[in-house]
């Protein structure tokens, strides 16, 4: 029955890797991923079902169109072969007769996070439509995961989605005032804006969570009511902030108590929560709109944003990472960031070596590390602890 099972899930994992492929190519295009029929890139012709089984049409076709012989990417089955892959191992470690349900929001979000990363990976854009929907499976789901699972709780997944999204949003801010040559940012979006991200985290370094979501929300609620942003000028904001950072890290509590991982998590989960509560809110007004209000190149993570500012971290990877923070926690998240980065600098390197000159977005380093953290994880924390001794 398990062999079956797993078997079974791994074709549906085809499937979708099938059903991924248009979304890559269609989504960032505006066009639908329903209609019309798949078609031959070279000829037009309408694939029937048999060209589009799984891998198997691409094997039998020799990766060329029966019509026209154009050939077919070997994309195509690679995808539709890790997806198969990626299914086959949720349902052989996660078994529904063991933990119930606990598979399926996973498919889901891993489904979500796969299309996100390949679409970065091709044109450098991470959609809303998958990024901020991922987040809401990733917690919600939480409620399915069996307590056998090792997953991480509602709350877990909560919080590690705002510290995720946290730690990203500030490399956003941080970097970004470096790069600007500390002058201020030019945003000045209202009631929802960075100002509430920037407020939230000072507040959380010198307070802990609860002071960061007080003056989050002060600072949306006094910009509504003025009708513009009310803000702080990002250098001296940031200097606070540092200033705190740094008296928390010599060991001292501030005057009220707060301590370095108070200080730390209350920053983090401020700055991450105003900074999805403000992607949700312009998703939503961008949706109702007529035009976009951002470009794509500001979720995509270029070199600037559309105000013409340079940035040292796309908004588009805070979103991921926030999905990502609810699938594996708060601690999960920062392995697997690690690993991110690490991975990353190796592939830049070897890049730079072989002569490559082509960009890799953050996006699919993010994804491919939290996938590691999330097999590994636990046994690379227990290494690096034997090293420490502890």
């Amino acid at each position: 029955m398990t062999t079956a099972w797993i078997a079974l899930v791994a074709i549906v994992g085809s499937l979708i890797g099938s059903f991924a492929n248009v979304v890559v190519y269609r989504w960032p295009r505006g066009e639908s991923v329903v209609r019309p029929r798949s078609r031959c890139p070279g000829c037009g012709r309408t694939l029937s079902p048999i060209d589009l089984v799984p891998v198997l049409s691409w094997l039998a076709l020799r990766g060329r169109c029966r019509t026209c012989g154009a050939r077919i990417s070997t994309r195509y089955p690679l995808v539709e072969a890790g997806f198969a892959l990626a299914f086959g191992v949720l349902a052989w470690a996660y078994p529904i007769e063991t933990v119930g349900l606990t598979v399926l929001p996973l498919l889901v979000l891993v489904s979500m996070l796969g299309m996100a990363a390949l679409i970065d990976f091709d044109t450098y854009l991470l959609p809303d439509g998958l990024t901020l929907p991922a987040i809401a499976v990733g917690i919600v789901g939480a409620w399915l995961y069996h307590p056998a699972a090792g997953l991480p709780t509602p709350g877990e997944a909560a919080v590690g989605a705002a510290v995720a999204a946290g730690v990203l949003v500030l490399i956003n801010r941080l970097g970004g005032l470096v790069l600007r040559r500390l002058r201020d940012t030019e945003e000045r979006l209202w009631p929802f804006s960075l100002d509430a991200v920037n407020v939230a985290a000072l507040a959380g370094m010198l307070g802990g969570r609860w002071w960061a979501l007080a003056a989050g929300l002060a600072q949306v609620a006094l910009s509504a009511l003025a009708r513009r942003p009310v803000r702080l000028p990002e250098p001296w904001l940031y200097a606070l902030w540092l200033t705190a950072l740094i008296v928390a890290l010599g060991g001292w509590t501030l005057t009220w108590g707060v301590d370095l991982l108070e200080a730390l998590a209350g920053s983090l989960i401020g700055a991450g929560a105003f900074a999805l509560l403000g992607a949700v809110w312009w998703w939503i007004a961008d949706l109702r709109a007529t035009e976009p209000r951002t470009s794509p190149t500001a979720e995509a993570g270029a070199p600037e944003d559309d105000e013409g500012e340079p940035v040292a971290m796309g908004f588009g990877d805070v979103k991921l990472a926030a999905a990502l923070g609810a699938l594996l926690g708060s601690v999960g998240f920062m392995v697997g960031l690690l690993l991110a980065v690490v991975i990353g600098a190796v592939v830049g390197v070897a890049q730079r070596l072989l002569g490559g000159s082509r960009f890799v977005p953050f996006g699919p380093f993010l994804v491919v590390g939290a996938l590691l953290a999330w097999a590994f994880g636990d046994a690379l924390v227990g290494w690096y602890l034997d090293l420490l001794g502890v």
